[in-house]
């Protein structure tokens, strides 16, 4: 249809009072209608939407500067219905049809990754006493002492090397609220120095869980479970995911692996670190931002594959900025500890 075609039929179509709901609303707006029927009063403490099905009329391009009756129901109950039938038809078949659910205000909700979250879940905000916020990537047990661990970037847990074993963990990190002692969730175990004016291969620390701390030792929220790990990342192009706390579930792919003299800005100068992977994000915005530092990054198979630790705020194809990764295998064998899946 022609663009005009489509909008006379939409105003007809709300004209005939054939999308009940939006005489409704005109209604509530102090708007007159004519809807084919009187409509019962709400429930008490419910508005009338709440108890209407509901449609909603548009416009949608079709081919070759073509257009059709967009039509997005958010109420299941009206699919398959008589009034969505007559719609089509009176469309001649030229429409788009979609469920869409509930429409709701995109207000900025403080998101469960920056605040307590018990039990304790990979993604969300956590800090040396001393740090702002960063990100828990996952938990470890220590092949050595055999205690389960968070395990996140040394300029999360250890403050860059300014710390010492047994230091407080907060969850939430200081920046998201967290305060000592009544979020402390674990105390400082080991950690990998951090070096100027030599190579560093990762940035990893990993803290003890203190007794009777809980956490979902493998749910990786929006994506289902951590599968183990897995192989080292040599696939450009490799599709990946991660959860931080700053961005929360982002999607990606790897630009590049074995990188070497990655120059990074740090409180305690610039560093190089070799054999990295890169990544540049595949969605709207950036793959990561600063506080998803300490982030686990996991493969299609939801797989461990990297620790997240920089990143820039440019570069990549979309021009949003790229991240850079310890590889997993690297971060596991230096620090000498595992993967929990479960607890023991």
């Amino acid at each position: 249809m022609k663009l005009d075609s489509v909008l006379a039929l939409k105003q007809s179509l709300v004209a005939e009072a054939l999308v009940e709901p939006t005489a409704v609303m005109m209604r509530a707006a102090g708007e007159g209608s004519r809807p084919r029927a009187p409509v019962a009063p709400p429930a008490q403490g419910l508005c009338e939407l709440d108890t209407q099905p509901t449609l909603a009329l548009g416009v949608a391009p079709a081919k070759r500067g073509e257009f059709s009756l967009a039509v997005r129901i958010q109420q299941r109950a009206m699919e398959g219905s008589r009034q969505v039938e007559l719609i089509t038809r009176r469309a001649r078949g030229e429409v788009d049809v979609r469920y869409v659910g509930r429409a709701v205000k995109r207000a900025k909700a403080p998101p469960w990754r920056r605040g307590r979250c018990r039990p304790l879940r990979i993604g969300c905000s956590v800090g040396h006493v001393n740090v702002t916020a960063g990100t828990l990537g996952a938990f470890v047990r220590g092949l050595g002492s055999g205690r389960e661990c968070i395990l996140s970037n040394n300029h999360v847990l250890a403050n860059e090397n300014r710390c010492r074993k047994g230091d407080a963990v907060l969850q939430p990190g200081r920046f998201d609220g967290g305060t000592a002692p009544a979020d402390r969730v674990a105390v400082l175990g080991g950690f990998v120095r951090l070096y100027r004016g030599r190579r560093n291969v990762v940035d990893a620390a990993a803290a003890e869980l203190l007794e009777g701390v809980t956490a979902d030792w493998a749910k990786l929220t929006g994506l289902g479970s951590l599968a183990g790990v897995g192989d080292v990342v040599a696939d450009v192009g490799a599709e990946v995911a991660k959860i931080g706390r700053t961005t929360g579930l982002t999607r990606g792919r790897v630009t590049a692996f074995a990188m070497d003299n990655v120059v990074v800005d740090y409180d305690m100068g610039r560093l190089r670190f070799d054999d990295q992977i890169e990544i540049e994000g595949s969605g709207d915005g950036p793959f990561s931002d600063g506080g998803d530092s300490g982030a686990l990054i996991v493969d299609g198979e939801r797989r461990a594959v990297g620790l997240l630790f920089a990143g820039t705020d440019s570069g990549g194809a979309d021009g949003k900025g790229l991240t850079y990764a310890n590889p997993i295998h690297t971060v596991l064998s230096t620090m000498k500890v595992e993967l929990v899946l479960r607890p023991k």
